[in-house]
């Protein structure tokens, strides 16, 4: 069966590579002459395929509200189409390197972001004029989070003190005093459509935001094989509580243990009409609108973890998960798998705000006030004055 699947995965890709060659004139045309897409002069490179739009999702919005027109530079039609329909920003349409020395030519641009470390991006990182800027999508303290490809941007934004000494310790040769900016968590200061319209009757609701499986054993940080139906049939059983089963867009696309288990978790919740929820659509109002949250080592658990709200950390029952030192994992409350069916009593303990207000300032620094839209729109104007200014010794040192 998994031999199967995979067989029909490597079709879908086939399929894909083959429209996309097709309709590579068709979209240049439509995207590159486009006024709004060559006057940005903030560009976000996306190089990656429609199914990890959740990356670029994370920063759509917070682009769209900046002071500067922003557009979203993609290598795949299907991509781009994709960032047109569902989202606010222009798109530029560079399937190779001839394009983007056209846009560069052309165009307004003088930040680049980047919001993942595919290879691709060395496309454009190859431009000395811009000035490369990192965002990446999450605050995590995956092993994944430090890597040493953080040198090759001119700057590096992460969410607080936590990243910067996550970094800086791992790097050598990296000086996160030039290289480093910490800018919060701007996506909290939106407010954000999509809730359902349930009533404020005293119930509990719980957002369950398991990620995927990971495509090898040292990032098997998911939690929906292992603990999901379990937990899931703990809290539907207890009549305090509501679910927003919220899984991964890539959950079963490598384990079919991972498939079967959310398809399990979903007949679950559907049993029960629309009392609990199976949430696939926009990302962000689940913070304001979920009472606690049940995650795995993400990025929702720190989002969540701003917010300042209870929460509770599966333990990866993968032994061969990288499980990095993390003050984050020390202090928040775990859940192993064993735990997971009387998850609806573990829910009742008492959550220590003032220990968790502390970690938060410690991974985003001060949130209130919008404070991280402050920082970031700071970040994006020192990059573009650097954009403006002389290359060479002077500006090195300036730097």
């Amino acid at each position: 069966m998994h031999r199967i699947r995979r067989l029909g995965q490597v079709a879908r890709r086939g399929v894909a590579t083959v429209r996309n060659r097709l309709d590579r004139r068709a979209f240049a045309a439509r995207c590159n002459t486009d006024p709004a897409a060559l006057a940005a002069p903030v560009v976000l490179y996306f190089a990656d395929g429609p199914e990890n739009l959740y990356q670029l999702h994370q920063w759509d919005r917070v682009l769209a509200a900046l002071p500067w027109p922003a557009a979203v530079v993609v290598s795949r039609p299907d991509t781009g189409r994709r960032v047109l329909e569902e989202t606010s920003l222009p798109v530029f349409f560079a399937p190779g390197s001839s394009y983007l020395e056209d846009l560069v030519d052309r165009g307004a641009v003088k930040v680049v972001l980047y919001v993942n470390h595919l290879p691709l991006n060395f496309r454009m990182l190859r431009f000395a004029r811009p000035v490369h800027v990192h965002l990446g999508h999450g605050e995590s303290d995956k092993d994944s989070s430090v890597t040493n490809q953080n040198k090759a941007y001119d700057r590096v934004l992460v969410a607080g003190p936590a990243a910067r000494e996550r970094i800086a310790g791992a790097l050598r040769g990296f000086d996160d005093a030039i290289h480093v900016r910490e800018v919060g968590r701007p996506q909290l200061d939106l407010d954000y459509a999509g809730a359902p319209s349930w009533p404020d009757d005293g119930t509990t609701r719980v957002l369950y935001a398991p990620t995927w499986e990971g495509d090898r054993a040292s990032m098997a940080y998911g939690s929906v094989a292992s603990h999901g139906v379990a937990l899931v049939a703990s809290l539907v059983a207890d009549p305090r509580y509501r679910v927003v089963y919220r899984p991964h867009p890539r959950t079963g696309v490598q384990d079919p243990a991972y498939a079967a288990a959310d398809r399990e978790i979903r007949a679950i919740l559907t049993q029960h009409g629309d009392r609990h929820l199976v949430d696939t659509g926009p990302y962000g109002w689940q913070w304001a609108f979920a009472d606690v949250c049940v995650t795995d080592l993400s990025s929702v658990a720190y989002d969540w973890l701003a917010t300042g709200k209870p929460m509770l950390v599966t333990v990866p029952t993968e032994p061969r998960t990288t499980l990095p030192p993390s003050r984050f994992l020390a202090e928040v409350p775990r859940l192993e798998a064993a735990d997971a069916p009387r998850a609806a009593a573990l829910l009742d303990r008492p959550w220590p705000r003032e220990q968790m207000h502390a970690l938060s300032v410690h991974y985003f620094g001060e949130t209130a006030d919008r404070a991280s839209t402050a920082r970031f729109v700071g970040a994006l104007e020192e990059a573009l004055r650097i954009a403006d200014e002389p290359v060479g010794p002077a500006s090195a040192a300036s730097a």
